[in-house]
């Protein structure tokens, strides 16, 4: 199949429209294997003989519902959310969303720091569960535990028995706290507090904490989200429903919408790009079980799949570098390494927040790459223990943008693109094929409002995405989330020159492929009005100078 996409890549002039094609039937047979696998799941479709042939009386009674009367509760989950210095309002519908979230069987709110600035968020937790919750704080973060755990132990010794020891001092913690996870005056709600280390620590005191909820509890599932995104009623039934279907699965994420989408133009578009672009992207591969990512706002794990990868997951260095900025998708890695599927569940959404600068919108884009990048690179056996056509939508990601980046310096060098055959009646076949199909088959219901943003959200993604791909390669090492804490004050005692000369390293690549966009336009422009020579090199310098100073500007001065 690569080498059918590199041919049509060649020498073809419908190759948008074909991929395009590919793209929805693939979508389409993803959204029809999960409806599947949740059927299969709740029992739904069958009669009810069929449904109880194979299982105990025990069993029988457990299956469907309990004897009160209440819903089957082998399918609820443990809704792990981790934070940092988060705006209280957001954290406060963030909390309140998992109020009316069917399947959520306990809510564990993890917050990276334990400092005065950091209780904020702890009141919060305190007033959207008055009752049937508790606090409690660490003194140590278990990672710092563990780590330790494991300088000290055996070589021969498995980092199972590590995490066992960990779980095994979280019950304790439980104990010594008063907390009660069962009995009579068992809480459904618990927020944690440790010293500040980052989110990758964060996320392992919160996975920790989980394996020992789900072993008190006898929990198969685990929800983990951010403190800015917010889940509908049925998000975390859905999702569990689906991958419960399928013993092979070891987790699945759901799509993505933006709750703050008319905050900004950026988040307008940002918004439709999730609509648009990412739906098929994800579905693409998912057809098989082979979504490559378990989204940070939206993954849930089994997690007995889960609790043998932790440790490994959380020391990960590639060429000796400790990486920190990939947890969601190196954790996905494992996974896949061990032969599991993971799933992307497009009927089931959860609303995030999106940037609302172009210069963090990219600076997140860049982050995402660079991810891809090196779990792409560094894990290539991951291709032979997942089906053929994971491998195929890798090679087609990472081709076409390195490919466009080629030719586009070729035009801009030599007026020609010589291994391209770019037909402008394809390229608008796909954009007319991808609004439609995603108007009518997208989960995700927009108003026309929101849909007629698609062709500009489109060339908002497109346009800088090859720079976005080299850019993020030659920096893959680089650390840093690209972001800031909403609910503190952005550092003030920085200089001027130091913060233009910051914005200019994060974005300076950037501003440079517009210039390179620009002087593409100019090209274009000089030779359709008939341009030669030197006329149409000024032509190319005009636009490349227009755009230089216009987005070096508006990117690094004014953002």
């Amino acid at each position: 199949m690569g080498i059918v996409y590199l041919y049509l890549l060649l020498c073809s002039n419908h190759l948008w429209t074909i991929d395009t094609s590919l793209s929805i039937v693939l979508a389409e047979y993803c959204g029809w294997s999960n409806e599947r696998l949740r059927k299969t799941s709740t029992g739904e479709g069958q009669p009810m003989s069929e449904k109880s042939n194979d299982l105990s009386l025990a069993e029988k009674g457990d299956y469907f519902a309990n004897r009160d009367g209440e819903p089957n509760r082998k399918l609820d989950c443990i809704a792990a959310v981790v934070g940092y210095r988060e705006d209280p309002v957001i954290f406060t519908k963030a909390l309140e969303s998992y109020l009316q979230a069917d399947g959520c069987r306990f809510v564990l709110a993890c917050i990276d720091g334990n400092g005065i600035e950091d209780q904020e968020m702890v009141e919060v937790f305190r007033k959207v569960y008055p009752t049937d919750s508790a606090v409690l704080e660490l003194s140590l973060p278990f990672v710092e535990i563990a780590l330790q755990m494991d300088r000290d132990k055996p070589k021969w010794m498995p980092d199972t028995n590590i995490i066992t020891k960990c779980v095994a001092m979280a019950k304790q913690s439980f104990l010594d706290h008063k907390i009660h996870i069962i009995g009579p005056d068992a809480i459904t709600r618990l927020c944690v507090t440790q010293p500040h280390l980052h989110k990758k620590g964060v996320m392992f005191t919160s996975f920790i904490i989980s394996l020992a909820l789900s072993e008190l509890l006898n929990v198969d599932f685990l929800w983990t989200s951010d403190s800015d995104s917010i889940v509908y009623k049925d998000t975390l039934k859905m999702t569990v429903e689906t991958i419960a279907g399928d013993d092979k699965c070891a987790g699945a994420s759901t799509a993505l919408a933006i709750h703050n989408r008319n905050e900004t133009l950026v988040t307008k578009l940002g918004n439709t790009v999730f609509l648009n672009e990412l739906h098929l992207s994800r579905c693409f591969a998912s057809a098989v079980g082979a979504n490559d990512c378990q989204s940070g706002p939206c993954a849930v794990f089994r997690i007995k799949a889960l609790r043998p990868e932790l440790l490994a997951w959380y020391k990960q260095t590639v060429w000796g570098h400790w990486m920190i900025v990939n947890e969601d998708r190196h954790l996905t890695t494992r996974l896949l390494l061990l032969g599991h599927r993971i799933r992307f569940i497009p009927h089931a959404t959860t609303a995030t927040e999106s940037p609302v600068t172009l210069r963090r919108w990219l600076l997140q884009q860049v982050r995402w790459a660079r991810s891809v990048h090196i779990e792409s690179y560094a894990h290539p056996s991951i291709y032979l223990s997942q089906p053929p056509l994971f491998f195929f939508a890798a090679l087609r990601r990472q081709l076409i943008s390195f490919f466009i980046f080629a030719m586009v310096l070729s035009y801009l060098l030599t007026g020609t693109t010589p291994w391209l055959h770019f037909s402008l009646r394809d390229y608008a076949y796909r954009v007319l094929f991808t609004v439609v199909y995603l108007k009518v088959r997208n989960p995700i219901r927009p108003t026309w409002g929101e849909w007629s943003w698609s062709v500009p959200a489109g060339l908002f993604y497109n346009v800088p995405l090859p720079a976005v791909q080299v850019w993020s390669l030659i920096t893959v090492f680089a650390d840093g989330w690209g972001t800031t804490m909403r609910g503190a004050k952005e550092v003030e005692e920085k200089t001027r020159w130091r913060e233009l000369k910051k914005k200019a390293w994060e974005v300076g690549f950037f501003v440079v492929w517009m210039g390179v966009v620009g002087g593409v336009i100019g090209r274009w422009i000089g030779g359709m009005v008939g341009l030669e020579g030197l006329e149409r090199l000024l032509c190319m310098g005009v636009y490349m100078v227009a755009m230089w100073s216009g987005f070096g500007w508006w990117m690094v001065v004014a953002e």
